[in-house]
């Protein structure tokens, strides 16, 4: 996506920048959610800092999109992560059999086979509870990052002639060319591909990288969510929320910078371009996919595995985290009695919301069909809808000072700069930052967030979330609770 909307030599110094930038509404999540640890993610903090119904349709926009973000993590765990790694090993090892089983995957009955087992899977793991997931979590990261390892130190290892090399002896009987390598920088320029989309940038190209890195660099605010449930809320937040964006962010770049010097910049743009222009003559058996391109080039079967597997792990595991996040949302509404109770009822023998589980799994389910079957339902929409409720925190993020004085000086974020709330000062500059990523996807049909079924989509679930909370106020009347009472405080730890 990103070097389809900007120069290569932007990809890396844009993704620097646009780490930077992201740490402002990383900031924001962390201190809002220090200054009320309550699970429950932006329902909580917005509803009270700012207003009930603005913290419930934000709260209700995550909902739905991390939803289908679970879901959307089941698709791609077959049609990419496994497609990817029987591909990969089938060609280091010279057996057609597990080729077609990685394109095999990749076709949509298998990848709703196999969306729905590892959501299954998912479910089962978030039902043992928070303590137990954080467990495995650990595991899975260091297994992870250990093949993302070697997967790095192969591509650090490697040069353009070597890699040229590599894929030309792998993938020449596939492409029906003995130099696929050149064969695709020839194809690409062929369907109006240059030089100006490798070399050369402005200032206005690092900022272009912005909304492209937003799909998958800012995502560590996840721990606002879970805010009620950790010891030592305030250390968790700044280590969870910056240490993590810090971590996403500098893998994201050391990675970027490693895959433009094996590949070569312009094979890496080039194959990037085809990716949305299909070349017609020219069979190209693997995808610019990162785990395909990386692992390419890793011969040992068994690293190759490990490889693979350590892409999975590292990258699937935010599944498990939408999953628990959303059942915390429906938790969090069903206390403050805006939706039936027993959603906030939790498992004695599980210690976790088994209720609110199956209803994001059901959900889920349903957008698996939708991605699988309409794929006009673009990914990024989805994070463009998910910068609305962002800017809704950004705002409440702005007034908390003024609006809650009292709970602002007792919050333990109550620092300032020259006299003004740093959390404001925080909130404004995320604001900005937000304004412009939406800015760029509008108008620059690229990005690929605009068009009617995103749109409507979009759209959707902002009404269906108004009438579940008019329906929600209607309800607490009749029973004869007055709403406003409920929000004047904070919910019980």
């Amino acid at each position: 996506m990103t070097l389809y909307v900007v120069p290569a030599e932007a990809l890396v110094p844009g993704l620097i920048l646009s780490t930077f930038l992201f740490t402002f509404q990383v900031l924001v999540y962390s201190l809002m959610s220090i200054a009320m640890p309550r699970s429950g993610g932006d329902y909580v903090i917005i509803s009270r800092a700012l207003h009930p119904f603005l913290g419930f349709i934000s709260s209700w926009n995550w909902f739905i999109w991390l939803a289908f973000w679970f879901a959307f993590g089941g698709y791609t765990f077959s049609s990419v992560a496994l497609s990817t790694m029987f591909l990969t090993l089938g060609l280091v090892t010279g057996n057609p059999s597990l080729v077609s089983i990685g394109d095999m995957l990749a076709e949509p009955i298998p990848a709703l086979i196999v969306g729905t087992l590892i959501m299954l899977a998912f479910l089962v793991m978030t039902s043992f509870g928070l303590g137990r997931f954080i467990k495995i979590q650990l595991i899975t990261f260091i297994i992870g990052f250990i093949g993302i390892l070697i997967g790095a130190v192969y591509l650090a290892l490697c040069d353009p002639k070597t890699y040229a090399e590599t894929l030309n002896r792998l993938i020449s009987q596939y492409a029906g060319t003995s130099d696929p390598y050149n064969a695709i920088i020839n194809a690409a320029k062929g369907l109006g591909w240059g030089p100006e989309r490798v070399y050369g940038y402005t200032a206005e190209h690092l900022i272009k990288v912005l909304p492209a890195a937003y799909l998958a660099v800012p995502w560590t605010m996840g721990t606002v969510f879970i805010a009620g449930e950790v010891s030592q809320p305030k250390r968790a937040q700044l280590i969870g929320g910056i240490g993590g964006l810090a971590f996403i962010g500098g893998l994201t770049v050391i990675l970027a910078f490693l895959l433009e010097k094996a590949m070569g910049i312009e094979f890496f743009s080039a194959f990037s371009y085809l990716f949305y222009n299909p070349p017609q003559g020219l069979s190209i058996p693997i995808k610019p996919y990162f785990n395909t391109l990386a692992f390419l080039i890793i011969e040992n079967p068994l690293l190759n595995i490990w490889a693979n597997l350590g892409f999975i792990f590292l990258g699937w595991m935010y599944m498990a985290q939408n999953l628990l996040n959303d059942s915390r949302l429906l938790f969090a509404w069903s206390f403050d009695r805006l939706i039936p109770e027993k959603f906030a009822e939790v498992s004695e023998r599980f210690k976790s919301p088994i209720y609110a589980l199956l209803t994001v799994f059901i959900i889920a389910e349903v957008f698996l069909f939708a991605i699988i079957f309409v794929p006009e339902l673009q990914v990024i929409s989805s994070i463009m809808a998910l910068s609305f409720s962002v800017i809704i925190m950004s705002l409440a993020a702005i007034f908390f000072p003024y609006r809650k004085r009292d709970l602002f000086e007792r919050s333990g974020i109550s620092w300032r700069v020259a006299g003004i709330p740093l959390i404001s000062l925080l909130g404004l500059a995320s604001l900005i930052v937000n304004l412009i990523s939406n800015y760029y996807w509008i108008t620059d049909p690229n990005y690929g967030a605009i068009n009617d079924i995103s749109v409507m989509a979009m759209l959707l679930v902002i009404i269906v979330g108004i009438l579940i909370y008019v329906l929600g106020i209607y309800r607490l009347k009749r029973r004869g609770i007055e709403p406003s009472k409920i929000y004047t405080e904070l919910p019980p730890v």
